[in-house]
């Protein structure tokens, strides 16, 4: 239980008194028993002594709180000081009534004492009990104190009556050589428990502000409490059990007398002091001048916050009249404000104008009449007021009033009935109608029809309450004009803070409200096509999931958009882009959201959609995308990529959803696009593997996990082995060797194919010119070159740098590209081909015949070699459109001047189609797999002198089989 504040620190010793208490009440229970004291001669003046401390005490508690009654005493002090009057005078008749004592007008006896007893402590608990309950708000009138103390004598006078005539009416309390009753043990705890209820009561009242001594009363009950508890224990009257428990009592009264005396004197006096400095505090902290003077204007006390507003020193200015320190005109007026006070009291609003320290002063002068004293004049108390503020203040409003006219917004004033009484320049300029024309109209006459009646009901409702109303509204000027304006309209109050008079502002928002329109689209809607962008997408996203968790994202993705661009331009690419855009709307579900995600990306969100409806929809669309297309007057064919996620299985919130339909997605482009796939786990662990492959290889060359292995190119004329095609390989520490199918589109797509290739470029030429340095013969080093490498500005020179920088002669150097490569910018891929041609560099063009070369590109691409495609050998033996393919290639590089090299041989059966169709050269495992520099060494050594030992039938004897040992 918290206690409030103003009780802490008098509650805090209440508490540390009751504990005292208590613990010696323990340790009095857990000492052996004491002997009291020998026979009640040796006890009687002891309690004589106790009881006359404790009705000494009662009898000062009534007289002080009977003295202040006149002093709006709470009604609760008066029952407490009269009760306790009651209960000393059983007391007294306790003391009288005790044996030992001499007759007290009936024979005393224990008994007789334990009757006063009883009833003095029933009419103190019952007495603390009613204090601690009812309200201490309450002030007593004169009256009702008297009768009070009538109550309360009459009460105590029908107890002295019971005890002395019918004693044998009450029940039987104590047994000589037995101890107390059972009556008297209960009426003892019953007594405690009151007290203990008291105490709870007060207790509560400390979590309230202090309103009287709640702390001393509670350390009154709760030691009352303690005290008859010792009363229950004793089994002689004079045990020291009976002895303390009175000695606890005398303590009581004693707390009881301090909690009085505090409230009814202490507490007042406190008050009054406080009471005072607080005035002191006000008189020092009032900005205002305050003065006393007397009725002939001289200066008996001055009193001032600022020295600035004395026209002298104030010590210059006692004794002094007004006409001795103030102008003629100023000491006229304030004589005239003292005069009015003398007849009326007061006089109020004279104004005088003085020069002070801070320059020229206004001053407005209250003048009040003070109550005569004896032996003096008439003296007046008059406060000075600055109000040169005030007045500038006043001025300011004028230019207030001015700009109020000049503002160039709107600014209506109506009355509580709606009618217009004042409009600026502002208003006339906006709605074109003259002042003369609105006056006393209501400004609906503005009203453009477009607005719900339930905003001006709800704009009434909160002006007739009293409060502002802020909002929009589309009204009409005079011409028909539609505008929307920003209003605040607002209640305006006189002094007394009643609403006379509605003000509003108005402001023409019009084109801000066309802006944010505009701008809201931009922030939510794709621009070229008006789709939903990604932030509009995330909101649909929220309201479908809410609705269901079942639901589909498909992630679509134009396969080779970017061949477009680049060869049709971007113009060509948005119309294509628009015209998938309204497609893909046209075909999909009403409640399904498409979402233009970045350049040639579509999400398409479908609520309540299975697998198996997601995948007849994507057929539906794959289809639709499928059909020709004119676009700038061109006929297009677009196939696209899509990737599905199914919620809640792939995902509950957007990001993943997307995230792993874009892997589906991408999954398909390495299928070979054009089809859907739908996300699997499988797919997300390619995902990762391929993104730590990525980061790896950032350090695979600087760490020396890459090296290169050579596969031999074979002539089919001689046998001779003319060349080594440089291959890379990648052997990772943790994932041992990495398939460069796997690793190179990595390489590619981080940017890493150029630093990489450049190195593969230098080691492959520094390998061949040390071949040639050990002996070897002359042979034809061939480099594949990425799209990304080909696209270097400094490629050429890059490349004539590195074969300097090793010795290699230039038509030492192969560069393969493949068809995509070249194809993709003919023009930029010619030149930049005739340029390394002109440099004595070889070129070659893989993979032959799986892309879509121009005939005509090709004669100008400069071009030394034609590579067959191993996916046209694989078969070659058998198939026979591999066949035709194969021969055409080879008749076509012959005719354009080209050699033909065929790769992927594997058997004697592809040797032998091979070279009868007249193919060049052939490299693949029928000869020897891909080797390492030293093993490639010693295979081009055995092939020279298996040559040199049967030159007659080395070529043939080269083509027909494999060396034996030679693979690596």
């Amino acid at each position: 239980m918290l206690i409030h504040t103003s009780h802490q620190p008098a509650a805090r010793q209440a508490i540390r008194a009751v504990g005292a208490l208590l613990l010696v009440l323990v340790l009095v229970m857990a000492l052996p028993s004491l002997p009291g004291m020998r026979g009640v001669a040796h006890y009687l003046p002891l309690h004589m002594a106790l009881e006359t401390l404790a009705i000494v005490v009662a009898a000062l508690t009534f007289g002080v709180v009977w003295s202040a009654k006149h002093e709006q005493l709470p009604r609760n002090a008066l029952v407490l000081g009269c009760a306790f009057l009651g209960v000393g005078l059983l007391d007294f008749g306790h003391m009288l009534s005790y044996s030992g004592m001499p007759d007290f007008i009936t024979p005393n006896s224990t008994e007789k004492g334990i009757h006063f007893w009883l009833a003095a402590r029933l009419l103190s608990a019952l007495t603390f009990l009613a204090v601690a309950w009812l309200p201490w708000s309450t002030s007593a009138s004169r009256s009702r104190a008297w009768s009070l103390l009538a109550m309360v004598l009459l009460l105590v006078a029908a107890f002295y009556g019971l005890f002395f005539l019918a004693p044998h009416l009450l029940p039987e309390t104590f047994v000589a050589g037995q101890g107390l009753t059972t009556f008297k043990i209960g009426f003892e705890y019953a007594l405690m428990a009151l007290y203990l209820a008291a105490a709870a009561l007060l207790l509560r009242h400390m979590r309230r502000q202090r309103s009287f001594n709640t702390s001393g009363l509670f350390a009154v009950a709760c030691t009352m409490a303690l005290s008859e508890f010792f009363f229950t224990r004793y089994t002689g009257v004079t045990d020291i059990y009976n002895t303390v428990g009175h000695l606890y009592k005398a303590l009581a009264y004693v707390f009881l007398y301090r909690a009085v005396f505090v409230e009814t004197v202490q507490q007042p006096y406190t008050l009054l002091r406080a009471s005072q400095q607080q005035l002191q505090a006000t008189l020092n902290a009032l900005p205002d001048t305050m003065l006393e003077l007397d009725d002939e204007g001289r200066y008996m006390d001055v009193r001032t916050g600022h020295a600035g507003n004395l026209a002298a020193p104030a010590s210059l200015l006692l004794g002094k009249t007004l006409q001795e320190v103030l102008p003629a005109e100023a000491a006229g007026i304030t004589l005239a404000a003292l005069e009015e006070a003398r007849q009326q009291g007061f006089s109020r609003g004279r104004v005088v104008a003085l020069q002070v320290p801070d320059g020229q002063r206004w001053f407005e002068l209250s003048v009040a009449r003070k109550a005569p004293q004896p032996g003096h004049g008439q003296r007046f108390v008059v406060i000075s007021r600055d109000i040169t503020q005030r007045l500038q203040s006043e001025e300011a409003m004028r230019k207030l009033s001015q700009a109020v006219a000049q503002n160039p917004l709107p600014i209506v004033i109506t009355d509580l009935q709606g009618r217009i009484e004042y409009v600026n320049d502002a208003f006339t300029r906006s709605s074109e109608y003259t002042a003369a024309e609105v006056l006393g109209k209501n400004p609906s006459i503005l009203q453009s029809g477009k607005m719900p009646a339930a905003t001006y009901q709800d704009m009434w409702a909160r002006l007739q309450q009293g409060k502002s109303w802020q909002g929009d509204l589309i009204n009409r000027s005079k011409s028909g004009r539609e505008y929307t304006e920003s209003v605040l309209i607002y209640p305006v109050r006189n002094a007394e803070g009643e609403v006379t008079h509605y003000l509003a502002h108005k402001e023409d928002v019009t084109e801000r409200k066309r802006a944010t329109a505009r701008i809201q689209q931009l922030s939510h809607q794709d621009q070229l096509t008006g789709l939903p962008n990604r932030t509009m997408l995330g909101k649909h996203f929220d309201y479908a999931i809410r609705q269901s968790t079942a639901l589909a994202v498909l992630w679509i993705d134009l396969d080779r958009f970017k061949d477009i661009n680049d060869s049709l331009g971007h113009n060509v690419g948005d119309l294509l882009l628009l015209e998938i855009s309204q497609r893909l709307r046209s075909d999909l579900p009403d409640d399904a959201t498409l979402s233009r995600h970045s350049g040639d990306d579509f999400v398409v969100l479908l609520p309540h959609t299975s697998q198996d409806e997601a995948a007849k929809l994507c057929t539906g669309l794959l289809d639709l995308l499928a059909q020709p297309m004119q676009v700038a007057g061109q006929e297009m064919f677009v196939t696209a990529s899509i990737g599905i996620a199914i919620s809640p299985d792939d995902g509950q919130q957007l990001d993943s959803l997307l995230k792993n339909a874009e892997t589906a997605m991408y999954r398909v482009k390495e299928e070979g696009r054009n089809s859907y796939r739908f996300f699997t786990p499988e797919m997300q662990a390619h995902s990762s593997r391929a993104l730590a492959l990525g980061n790896a290889l950032k350090q695979a060359l600087p760490r020396g996990e890459l090296h290169l292995v050579y596969q031999p190119q074979v002539s089919l004329h001689d046998g001779c082995i003319v060349g080594a095609e440089a291959l890379l390989r990648w052997n990772h520490p943790q994932w041992g060797v990495v398939s460069p199918a796997e690793f190179i589109p990595l390489a590619e797509a981080n940017g890493l194919i150029v630093p990489i290739g450049e190195w593969v470029l230098q080691t492959a030429l520094r390998q061949l010119r040390t071949w040639l340095d050990s002996g070897l013969p002359m042979m034809t080093m061939a480099v594949n070159l990425s799209a990304v490498q080909f696209g270097q500005p400094g490629l050429t020179d890059m490349v004539s740098q590195l074969l300097q920088q090793t010795g290699v002669p230039p038509e030492g150097l192969e560069l393969e590209l493949t068809e995509a490569v070249a194809m993709k910018t003919p023009e930029v891929a010619a030149q930049k081909m005739q340029e390394l041609s002109q440099r004595g560099i070889r070129l070659s063009i893989d993979d032959f015949g799986t892309g879509y070369s121009s005939l005509s590109y090709l004669k100008r691409f400069h071009i030394n070699q034609l590579k067959i495609d191993q996916s046209f050998v694989r078969d070659i033996g058998t198939d026979p459109d591999d066949q035709a393919i194969a021969t055409a290639i080879v008749q076509m590089a012959h005719s354009l001047g080209m050699t033909t090299i065929a790769e992927g041989v594997e058997t004697a059966e592809q040797l032998d189609y091979l070279r009868a169709q007249g193919c060049d050269q052939v490299q693949g495992y029928h000869f020897s797999r891909p080797l390492l520099p030293g093993h490639f060494e010693a295979f081009v050594r055995t092939n020279l002198q298996a040559r040199q030992q049967t030159p007659a039938h080395a070529a043939q004897a080269e083509v027909q089989a494999r060396p034996a040992g030679t693979a690596a």
